[in-house]
């Protein structure tokens, strides 16, 4: 029976084998170098897993704490790993059928620039000989360096068979590819841009890139409004610090959530002010997690989110901002608590309707729950909190009518 045809990725860990030769420990593998708190192999394997790769391959020492981590990341996502303990390790688990896709240790990339250039069928991925060389990458001609990647047919990796178990699996592979006959695929101008494709080679490096990464993966976080802004400084600002203590958005998101209960708990009191200042802080830290949501999925592709979606932030914040408005307002003879709540529900109703219907550029400043939350706190402080809620809930009327009124204007014509 034909064995069926997998997409395998080939990835190295290991350590160095002694002292650099100034009597020093031997430095921590490439591959377990972090970046974003997390490990350049499992950036890879983010790469492997956005390729479409079924079965993991590591080259890594028997004893690499990173083992673990990679293959429970692997497992959630469905696809096998297996540790090997040196490129002879792998050829068992080749097949002819397979295809085969190979990193150099210490590659970080953007997963949306590596997918269109190796999706394309067999190839060694390359660069301009002066751009490559002088960001450490290997020298393939006279013209060409290295660009860290491949994808090749799985008949080749039975030429390994006589290689050193200590040899460099993907220098090895690539050299072998290239005799072989397997065509260089030249990186595009995207990918040559800073930041966008690079080789680390020690921790200094690790530190030096991991800003640029970070704003690489913020940079285009969907339209923002005066909130979204603040919460994206803040991440950039912060976020690797929390990415490396192992928290990254979740202590954020929990910190949000501990403001809305300090919320409630203020209006409860009728301190509708400070109860309005602490749910706007909220709506920021409910921003900065879902901030930090997009850098994990875009970086390291994981099968299940860690952290909630923006709509159920949107849900708290909203539940929150209702009982606020709810709990301050004085009750009038002969109201009951459906009758007091209808204009605070229309107001939250009318926002999220208004954001929905506008452009992504227009709604990201209208849904701003911490804006909405600063102007009714403002409001209760001069004493026009019913007036305020009955002026804003027309004028999210007004834009999602005139939304609606353009629309139908675009399909008329």
């Amino acid at each position: 029976m034909r064995r069926a045809r997998l997409r395998i990725a080939l990835l190295s860990l290991v350590e160095p084998t002694g002292p650099d030769h100034s009597g020093q420990p031997a430095a921590t593998a490439v591959g377990a170098l972090r970046v974003g708190g997390m490990s350049l192999a499992r950036h890879q394997l983010g790469l492997a897993l956005a390729l479409g790769c079924e079965r993991i391959i590591c080259a890594t020492g028997p004893h690499e704490p990173e083992m673990p981590v990679l293959r429970q990341a692997a497992e959630d996502a469905g696809a096998s790993f297996h540790a090997v303990p040196g490129v002879r390790g792998m050829l068992g688990l080749v097949s002819v059928a397979d295809d085969v896709i190979a990193f150099a240790e210490g590659l970080l990339v953007l997963p949306e620039l590596m997918l269109p250039l190796i999706g394309d069928g067999p190839c060694v991925l390359s660069q301009p000989i002066e751009i490559g060389l002088a960001a450490g990458f290997e020298r393939l001609d006279i013209n060409h360096a290295s660009a860290g990647a491949l994808r090749v047919p799985g008949r080749l990796i039975e030429r390994l068979a006589g290689v050193p178990d200590d040899a460099d699996p993907f220098s090895i592979l690539q050299r072998v590819a290239l005799q072989s006959g397997i065509g260089q695929r030249v990186l595009p101008g995207a990918a040559l841009e800073p930041g966008h494709w690079q080789l680390v080679h020690n921790d200094e490096q690790a530190h030096a890139v991991e800003e640029g990464w970070f704003r690489l993966h913020t940079r285009d976080g969907g339209a923002q409004g005066l909130s979204g802004r603040i919460a994206r400084r803040g991440v950039r600002l912060l976020g690797p610090a929390l990415l490396h203590a192992g928290s990254g958005g979740t202590v954020v998101a929990l910190a949000g959530g501990v403001l809305c209960a300090l919320a409630l708990v203020t209006g409860w009191f009728s301190l509708i002010v400070a109860g309005c200042v602490l749910a706007a802080a909220a709506w920021v830290l409910f921003l900065s997690a879902s901030l930090f949501g997009r850098v994990e999925r875009r970086s390291l592709r994981l099968a299940r989110p860690r952290l909630a979606p923006m709509r159920v932030y949107g849900g708290a914040l909203d539940a929150t901002l209702l009982l606020l408005l709810l709990w301050n307002e004085s009750p009038r003879m002969g109201q009951e608590l459906a009758y007091r709540a209808f204009a605070p529900a229309v107001l939250l109703g009318l926002l999220r309707l208004a954001s929905a219907l506008m452009p992504p550029e227009r709604a990201a400043w209208v849904s701003d729950r911490a804006l909405l939350a600063v102007v009714l706190g403002a409001a209760s402080l001069a004493g026009w909190l019913d007036g305020a809620i009955l002026a804003l809930a027309l004028l999210y009327l007004g834009l999602a009518l005139n939304a609606v009124h353009r629309a139908s204007q675009l399909t008329s014509a």
